[in-house]
């Protein structure tokens, strides 16, 4: 079976439509002001109910990064994402603060350079529906993830998963076939693979990585 993909840093219905169009599986948008990829609530809220208007069933994810219980609150009443992805340094009880505040289910975004960064995953797997396994960042960068990197996928091939997981960093048209091979994943992430310029997504391109994945 190819894998599930998540599209994320959307910003476009175009974007979103070279997706939908060739079968992903997740959608994410990012608020986080640093980022690219950036979308105000506001923006996020009116770019999900326009997709929401051509696909009612694919999971909308919104991406935040050490969220305050306002925007939380924002996110459950207005935004109303199908998904909250968690993608900062988020311990394990603020994530089961989260799941009891908002009732969404929740993805927690792992940052992975060896081994021992995936000891802390059964603190997290009780309170998600799936975890992510990301690149770690370099110290001085100013986003925690969508840099394009890439860490050694071969660190995954006998994780002990409890919940299902995502495999982010460094994926490309190019490289999504190793990437599996070598993890194992059954779910992928790519957001600046895909991307023309920083925070651009580029149809063709995500044509491209989502015939390749499939494919496998």
């Amino acid at each position: 079976m190819p894998p599930a993909v998540k599209i994320c840093g959307i910003r476009t219905m175009d974007a979103a439509i070279a997706a939908i169009n060739d079968s992903a599986d997740f959608l994410g948008f990012i608020h986080f002001a640093k980022s690219p990829r950036h979308l105000t609530l506001n923006a996020m809220k009116d770019l999900m109910s326009a997709i929401r208007s051509v696909n009612a069933t694919i999971p909308l994810v919104s991406v935040v990064v050490n969220p305050e219980n306002d925007m939380l609150e924002t996110l459950r009443d207005e935004v109303k994402p199908d998904l909250i992805q968690l993608h900062g340094k988020e311990p394990p009880q603020r994530v089961a603060e989260i799941a009891a505040l908002t009732h969404i289910p929740l993805i927690k975004a792992i940052s992975v350079s060896e081994k021992s960064d995936l000891d802390e995953v059964p603190l997290y797997e009780p309170y998600v529906e799936y975890m992510m396994f990301d690149a770690k960042p370099p110290k001085d960068a100013a986003l925690p993830g969508g840099l394009g990197l890439s860490f050694d996928w071969t660190l995954m091939r006998h994780h002990a998963a409890a919940k299902p997981w995502f495999l982010a960093g460094g994926l490309s048209s190019e490289t999504v076939a190793a990437a599996v091979k070598e993890s194992g994943a059954s779910m992928l992430d790519i957001s600046s693979g895909v991307e023309s310029a920083p925070g651009v997504k580029d149809s063709a391109l995500i044509s491209g990585f989502l015939r390749a994945a499939k494919s496998l």
